[in-house]
């Protein structure tokens, strides 16, 4: 079926252009050009989330807890036959408007009270959220599939599993993001949380974790780690307990870590879990995020202080 026919599906015509979005690595994303406006189409990867119904379920209560918040936003789906997605060539297409705004990262505070914001509001909505993705953010499950096909773990990531232990022993579970990359929120008034397909039950460490990986690329930079703290402190309004302030440290250990095994298994698998990564590319991801973890350990003393503070 083509892309207009799709799109029409959800009542959208007129269109008078459609481009093929690169950035994602798991959906394959369309921009959709018509009329009034544009639009993003998705394909939802079924390998990677084989329950897409649960996905798109978990989607429409996020969309309904924030309903009334004003100053954090996240995108609007559009609805066929009373769901908010529709299945056509044997695929799981959904659609929303286009969200203008861009990432940015010199707006890191709004950055990290978009997602303290999401994680508060979360909490408080009584939703239900089902799991999509089985071992999703376990560690020692990613660890264990690595074993499978690696037979040469670098050491620092065996290092780093007996480090993390139980870090999150004790630690409440609750609604976050999952995948709390800069990128994911659009700096705009008011500012747009995209990419809701993890959104699961978790440590609140994981999103922190991830906010501070994403932005740190080239080495440990204190004040955007600062600046992403404050405001993710102030979003989250006080929710936090002891044990999840000590815990946000350990999230940053455990995200890189986390993704340096996943990248590595891809590189060393058949089925690849990143969209579109050769093996040379993925191998690559791994030795940047094996760098970044060493990174992060050895700035472990400055990282504690800005959390404590």
């Amino acid at each position: 079926m083509q892309t207009e026919h799709i799109a029409a599906i959800f009542g959208i015509t007129g269109v008078c252009g459609v481009s093929e979005v690169g950035t994602g690595h798991i959906n394959r994303t369309l921009l959709v050009t018509a009329e009034s406006r544009r639009y993003v189409l998705q394909a939802l990867n079924r390998v990677v989330f084989p329950r897409p119904e649960a996905v798109m379920s978990n989607i429409a209560q996020v969309e309904a807890a924030f309903a009334d918040c004003a100053d954090v936003t996240v995108p609007h789906y559009l609805t066929c036959r009373g769901k908010n997605y529709a299945e056509a060539d044997g695929e799981i297409w959904r659609m929303y408007a286009y969200c203008e705004g861009s990432p940015c990262v010199r707006e890191l505070r709004r950055v990290g009270y978009s997602y303290g914001t999401f994680i508060r509001v979360m909490s408080r909505s009584g939703a239900e959220i089902s799991p999509v993705i089985d071992g999703f953010h376990d560690f020692g499950r990613y660890y264990a599939r690595l074993e499978q096909v690696c037979s040469d773990i670098p050491p620092e990531l065996t290092a780093l599993r007996e480090r993390l232990g139980n870090s999150f022993d004790g630690v409440p579970a609750r609604i976050i993001h999952g995948d709390a990359k800069t990128d994911n929120v659009l700096v705009d008034e008011p500012c747009t949380v995209l990419d809701l397909d993890t959104v699961m039950l978790g440590a609140v460490a994981l999103d922190y974790g991830d906010m501070v990986r994403s932005v740190c690329t080239h080495g440990v930079d204190a004040e955007a780690v600062r600046e992403l703290t404050d405001g993710f402190i102030e979003g989250l309004g006080g929710l936090l307990t002891d044990k999840e302030k000590a815990s946000l440290y350990s999230g940053i250990l455990w995200t890189t870590g986390e993704l340096a095994l996943r990248y590595l298994t891809d590189f060393y698998s058949e089925e690849r879990y990143f969209r579109g990564k050769t093996r040379e590319q993925c191998l690559t991801r791994s030795h940047e995020l094996l760098g970044q973890l060493g990174g992060f350990i050895a700035a472990e003393a400055d990282i504690s202080r800005i959390i404590d503070k």
